[in-house]
């Protein structure tokens, strides 16, 4: 009897067990199917609602906030190409003269030509994000009828690091941004310490071109144009007084006549299209001749492939080419 009483005591405890264990999984797959418990439901639907969230966001842009993808797959762009380039950012498409620019013919392969705005070929890219630099109404609207459209007007930011960095933070390549942005830094900084060792600080330069369609004579100051950016910010070079008080920090270019060239003439001179000074300048010429950097062949001619541009690819090659003829110069 005491072997049968144990016997049932042991059967019912076993049992009880197993019908608690019952109910304990049972409530489990409740309270999965409720989504209510389980540490699995509980951070899933968060990171899925997340994700829906972020396949947009708002930018600050210049013209005023706009709303893009978070992660743009396919870019077209009408100004911006090397910027992208240097980012990391390869478009689908992108403008016939930004295609045309020779610094970047080793990274254009597979980019779409869309002309000169031809919206036809943009639209059968089917982009998801334009970026431009026009500012003119009626050329927006019409890009925004095809995609979201980050417009940067050419010249609203001073200088390539508010570029980068802007576009960096629009894009999510901040880091890109930084990187290469503290190479081109690097850049310069090496230029600068290898000149210093030839060049007398007290000497002057003065950037300057000719332009064959109005026939003038320009002097350029420290913004995008012929390289002034690379010689007057990146390896800063000293402009002649004239230039420095009037232009440095406002004006990017001027037109001058003939008659006072001179002072606006530095110890060195950078000349763009200076091949076609006889052509332009006539019998004005002896004034050109007169100059102190004409005379002692201290005058570089730019090429105007590389110097016509003021992208950061371009600029890059500025700062060392400058620094390469300088350098050649003095003999080192």
């Amino acid at each position: 009897m005491k072997h049968s009483l144990v016997w049932k005591t042991m059967i019912g405890l076993m049992l009880v067990a197993l019908f608690v264990t019952a109910c304990g999984n049972g409530g489990n797959e409740g309270n999965r199917q409720a989504g209510t418990a389980t540490p699995v439901a509980s951070s899933a639907a968060p990171s899925e609602s997340a994700e829906a969230e972020a396949t947009t966001k708002k930018v600050a842009a210049p013209l005023g906030e706009i709303e893009i993808p978070t992660h743009p797959v396919k870019i077209v762009t009408d100004g911006y190409l090397p910027e992208l380039l240097v980012l990391g950012v390869k478009p689908v498409g992108a403008t016939q003269w930004e295609l045309e620019n020779k610094v970047i013919q080793d990274q254009i392969a597979g980019i779409a030509n869309t002309g000169e705005r031809s919206l036809e070929a943009i639209l059968a890219l089917e982009p998801d994000l334009i970026v431009t630099w026009v500012s003119d109404k009626a050329i927006l609207e019409q890009y925004e009828k095809i995609a979201p459209t980050l417009a940067i007007p050419y010249g609203h930011f001073s200088s390539i690091h508010e570029t980068l960095n802007f576009l960096g933070d629009a894009l999510g390549k901040q880091e890109e941004a930084k990187t290469w942005l503290a190479d081109l830094d690097q850049t310069a900084a090496d230029a600068r310490a290898k000149l210093e060792k030839v060049i007398d600080p007290a000497a002057t330069f003065s950037l300057m071109g000719v332009f064959v369609v109005d026939k003038g004579f320009y002097v350029y100051g420290d913004g995008g144009y012929r390289g002034g950016e690379a010689i007057y910010t990146h390896l800063q070079l000293t402009p002649p007084a004239k230039q420095k008080e009037e232009m440095i920090g406002k004006e990017a270019y001027r037109q001058i006549s003939y008659e006072v060239v001179d002072d606006y003439a530095g110890d060195y001179i950078f000349l763009d299209q200076g091949q076609m000074i006889s052509e332009v300048w006539g019998s004005d010429e002896k004034l050109w001749k007169s100059l102190d950097a004409v005379k002692n062949d201290r005058v570089f001619q730019l090429d105007p492939e590389l110097f016509w541009g003021n992208d950061p690819i371009s600029l890059k090659l500025q700062i060392n080419e400058i620094a390469r003829m300088l350098l050649e110069k003095a003999g080192s």
